[in-house]
This record gives C-alpha cells, structure tokens and sequence, in this order.
C-alpha cells in the first residue's frame, strides 16, 4: 500500500522562513493594542497624590521643518547630464579612435607582411629556386 504523503514539501530555507514569522508575529503581539477579549492589567492600589510626577513647565511648541522639496527641474538635469556624457564620450573617441585605430592596423600589417614573408619562404622560395636552377641547367654549355 502506498504511504501517505504530505502535499507540502518542508525544505530547510522554508523552516528557516516560518521560524522568522513566527518572531515577527510575536513581536507585532506585544505591540498590539489590546483588544476586548485581552486581559487588561488593572491599578489595585491607591496611589497618593504626592506620587505622580507633575509637569510643571511649558515645554515650547517646535514647528516642523518643511521636508526638502526635490528640485522642479531634475529631470531636466538629468537630460543635460545625458547630453553633456555623450558630448564627452563623442569628443574623446573622435580624439582617441583615430590613434587607437592607427596603431592596431599597423600591427595588423606587420603581423600580415611577417605571414607572408614566411609563406613565400617555405613555398614560393623553392618554385623559384627549380626553375632558376632548370633554367641554368638548360642554358649550361657543358650539357649540350
């Protein structure tokens, strides 16, 4: 017969999950306000008078400080900031490329010239040097 299963896998992170709710939820617990259905801790003794502290002075009205309003125009900056980084980014290639570019097709033709300079030595070198060697061969008065 086939064992029951349950329809909820229980993996380590999901456990490590449900014991932090449960924490936060404790903590939101202590914080609540009571409700009706809460015991709420009753004063059974008589206080004196003499055993409240009292506030005497007047404690000055602070005014709020007003929030910093973010500037009207920041979106505008920000458009200008885009123009003034592809101005920048345009005028350093326009400076640069052209050095950059130099320089890697010079070695790119010197790296080219050596390839076919050893090409022509291992291949085009010993075509020549037959037919030079034939073209001796047929013009040397001792063969005749």
């Amino acid at each position: 017969m086939a064992e029951p299963h349950e329809p909820f896998i229980i993996l380590p992170e999901t456990e490590a999950a449900d014991r932090l709710l449960d924490k936060a939820d404790a903590l939101l617990q202590r914080h609540r306000a009571p409700g009706p259905d809460t015991d709420v801790p009753l004063l059974t003794e008589q206080v004196e008078d003499d055993d409240i502290p009292v506030l005497t002075g007047a404690v000055p009205e602070v005014a709020p400080s007003p929030p910093t309003p973010a500037p009207a125009s920041f979106v505008e900056q920000l458009i200008e900031l885009d123009a003034i980084l592809n101005r920048r980014i345009d005028e350093w290639m326009s400076q640069e490329l052209p050095q950059v570019l130099a320089e890697e097709i010079e070695q790119a033709r010197m790296r080219i010239l050596q390839q076919v300079r050893a090409r022509a030595r291992a291949t085009l070198l010993a075509d020549i040097s037959q037919e030079i060697s034939q073209l001796l061969d047929a013009n040397d008065p001792r063969n005749r």
